[in-house]
């Protein structure tokens, strides 16, 4: 007999174990249950225990109706205890665990424990190391593309602008390695400078996430995280190669660590080595080649860190740089040309690496310093320091600096960044993080064109996020203060006058938002989010030809902050063959910014599309699907689609620049384990329907039909090659060769997008 039998019947407790930081199921934990039987001096214990499976699920039956008491052990996590009651009924329970002071670092991948706290209420999508092995050698937009509630704004081959919700450039952020990403992120054709081959982990924060990392989070963060520097071992590395048929591009990486480095007066140091290269040609349509969209690239970057008993320290260098050529038929000298290149195939259409004018010269280095310092109970206080420095170079085609290598638009961007935070442990239920942020950059435009005045900004914020776990509720709440000051310096040349001033805001941010399990596998999440920015300089003073995006921009200097008020649920299952995910938004945003068509503008560099800045109340809508079903073991089958809806309140119309609807699904079988670890064969199809949101009064014609792609790949892991280990991959991008302009590609007015491609990628370790 048990010893507190009140009821006589066999008890089940089951649930999920997570991690406590970022909300991901944890496989393989051990879950383990005691109890005592019998009385006085007859009593003994009895347990009962098991693994969690892939989904973190757990399952234990025919347990006694009285306390017992649960342990849940994993590698990489805190021992975790708790007494349940079991006389009652039974018990459905989702487990949280703490990170361990001590990690494996090879295969750790550091991410960001305060942001992740925030995957429990908002939705996100993360690409780990295997999916983003599918698409090496892309641009950061083409890698995450694909993912639900995300598309690009595209400019060819070479640039691939995130869009998220329908919200892009200055409204995403993206933070690279825990450091916000400041390379000049307001024009739509300038793509974040972060070389691809050196992610290990891929995270897509869909919605406001302002609190965390500042006003340019109102659309949300694309997060790329390394993997934390080896701490034992000698060298190993890799090296991929990639080749695209449609560009005829190269691509190259090469990547060493170890940790083998003993330093003078430091003692053992990790080390990382990455070297990339691409080269591309002018990518080609259906019918033709897409002239002067080459690129060329060229990326490094070293990193060396401590792991001490104290903690861990690690500095990065690294340096991005490319010269891409922008599509000829964009930059015309005359309205006649303007007119002749939108309703005309191109003329000049011819396969060449070559990059004439007009061409783009980027580069981006970046020193980064992070130290996390282990406290007790698993609290931990994290500095991260950045110094960033941009510099981007634009070439014309037209106009008195055509024959000259001068650069008609020349920007210097320099960037000084502190981020404190401090992690507290678990205080009455309450976990958390409280932090600082700290921001000083400059610009310099010393080309001979005029966009954007100089200027100087300062940034400062307190922010704090906590979270209460009660069993099947968590319950997240965050706050974020902003001062912020733009003062623009004046400048009076060829006719255009920019007058100095300096610009402050201040400003709240803040959400609040609760998950609950309903059943095993089966959750819910709401969240309110309030958040808020204020308007770019480029918003503000832009007088000139955007040189990349091929438009003559005007800004509005009395713009005012846009505020943003939003909702959203978001509803996961997690089951043995069936994963599936929904989420709806709706966002009121007042003060909306945005750039409206006005009549072409001719220039001494040539006649371009007009366009000037506006603001608008507008409210954002839409619906976010994913899912994966594996009806047999080696058979998966993926799914994902995208509805944005967005509407100028004021006038009652559609916003431009909205994202078409769009499904992605694929398949893909796997293979057996020879001649290597596995093959698999698989295929796929993008549908995107027809664009019909395009405000009224529009005077420039958009295409907007709908298309359909397919796709095929195939691939094997760990092949025998030149006596190595090798993983290599074969697929088919557009497979019909069809020919599409998608609505938000920039070149739509001029050229079809880019047709079939087919691509190989080999990494081969050492």
């Amino acid at each position: 007999m048990y010893a507190q039998d009140t009821h006589g019947e066999l008890r089940h407790l089951h649930g999920v174990v997570e991690s406590g930081p970022t909300g991901r199921p944890v496989r393989d934990a051990e879950v383990m249950v005691t109890w005592s039987t019998g009385t006085g001096g007859q009593a003994a214990g009895k347990s009962a225990r098991q693994r969690t499976d892939g989904n973190g699920r757990f399952d234990l039956r025919d347990l006694p109706p009285q306390p017992v008491t649960l342990r849940v052990r994993a590698l990489g996590f805190a021992p975790y205890a708790r007494e349940i009651d079991l006389r009652g009924a039974d018990r459905l329970l989702t487990v949280h665990l703490d990170v361990a002071t001590t990690v494996l670092q090879e295969v750790a991948v550091r991410a960001d424990t305060a942001a992740d706290r925030l995957a429990r209420v908002a939705a996100t999508s993360t690409l780990d190391a295997q999916a983003l092995a599918a698409t090496r050698g892309q641009t950061l937009g083409e890698t995450i593309k694909n993912l639900p509630g995300v598309t690009v704004i595209q400019f060819g081959p070479s640039i691939a602008k995130p869009v998220i919700r329908g919200l892009n450039s200055q409204r995403v952020l993206v933070m690279n390695g825990g450091l916000r990403q400041e390379d000049q992120q307001w024009g739509t054709e300038h793509a974040p400078n972060i070389d691809s081959f050196d992610a290990d982990a891929v995270t897509v924060v869909r919605g406001a996430a302002t609190v965390l990392y500042g006003a340019d989070a109102l659309g949300g963060v694309v997060r790329v995280d390394h993997a934390a520097l080896p701490d034992t071992g000698g060298i190993r590395g890799s090296v991929a190669m990639n080749a695209f048929s449609n560009s005829r591009q190269g691509a190259l990486s090469l990547g060493a660590e170890g940790a083998d480095l003993v330093l003078p007066g430091i003692g053992s140091t990790g080390y990382r080595l990455r070297l990339t290269s691409r080269v591309a040609g002018n990518a080609a349509a259906p019918d033709y080649f897409l002239s002067n969209t080459g690129f060329r690239e060229l990326n490094g970057s070293l990193s060396l860190g401590v792991k001490r008993g104290w903690g861990t320290a690690t500095m990065t260098v690294s340096r991005f740089g490319t010269e891409l050529g922008v599509l000829k038929q964009a930059h015309v000298g005359n309205a006649d040309d303007l007119q002749r290149s939108m309703t005309t195939e191109p003329r000049d259409s011819a396969f060449s690496y070559a990059i004439d004018r007009p061409n783009q010269r980027v580069s981006h280095t970046t020193v980064r310093t992070r130290v996390v310092r282990t406290l007790a109970n698993d609290a931990q206080l994290e500095v991260v320091y950045g110094l960033q420095y941009n510099h981007r170079r634009e070439y014309d085609n037209h106009g008195p600096l055509r024959f000259r290598d001068e650069a008609a638009f020349n920007l210097k961007l320099f960037t000084n960044s502190l981020d404190v935070r401090y992690s507290h442990a678990r205080w009455h239920g309450w976990k958390g993080t409280v932090g600082t942020s700290a921001l000083a950059q400059g610009n310099q435009t010393l080309g001979k064109a005029f966009l954007i005045p100089g200027y100087d900004l300062w940034q400062g914020a307190l922010y704090a996020q906590e979270e209460l776990a009660l069993g099947r509720l968590s319950v997240t709440t965050s706050l974020r203060g902003d001062a912020i000051s733009q003062t623009t310096l004046a400048y009076a040349d060829a006719g255009i006058r920019s007058p100095a001033g300096t610009k402050s805001w201040r400003n709240l941010a803040g959400s609040i938002g609760a998950a609950y399990l309903l059943r095993d596998g089966l959750d819910v999440s709401v969240r309110l989010a309030r958040a808020w920015r204020p308007p770019t300089v480029n918003e503000r003073y832009a007088q000139g030809v955007h040189h990349g995006s091929a438009q003559y921009e005007l800004g509005q200097a009395d713009l005012s902050s846009e505020v943003s008020q939003g909702v959203e649920t978001t509803v996961r299952y997690r089951g043995s063959a069936v994963q599936f995910e929904a989420a709806a938004y709706s966002n009121t945003v007042n003060g909306f910014v945005y750039l409206r068509p006005t009549d072409p503008v001719f220039t001494l560099r040539g006649t371009f599309p007009g366009y000037r800045y506006a603001q608008s109340d507008a409210r954002l809508q839409g619906l976010e699907l994913s899912g994966a079903w594996t009806p047999l073991a080696r058979w998966q089958v993926n799914g994902n689609g995208t509805i944005v809806r967005g509407t100028n309140r004021t006038s009652g119309g559609p916003l431009f620049d909205m994202p078409a609807d769009r499904l992605n699904l694929s398949t893909r079988y796997l293979g057996g384990r020879v001649p290597g670890d596995g093959w698999f064969v698989g295929a796929g199809t993008m549908l995107v329907r027809k664009q019909d949101g395009v405000p009224a009064g529009t005077i420039y014609t958009l295409p907007t039909a709908g298309y359909a792609l397919l796709q095929f790949e195939v691939g094997a892991r760990a092949l025998p090659v030149l006596g190595r280990r090798a993983d290599l991959t074969v697929s088919v991008n557009n497979a019909l060769d069809t020919r599409y302009r998608d609505y938000l590609s920039r070149y739509r007015l001029f050229v079809n997008d880019a047709g079939r491609d087919m691509v190989l990628r080999l990494t081969m370790p050492f």
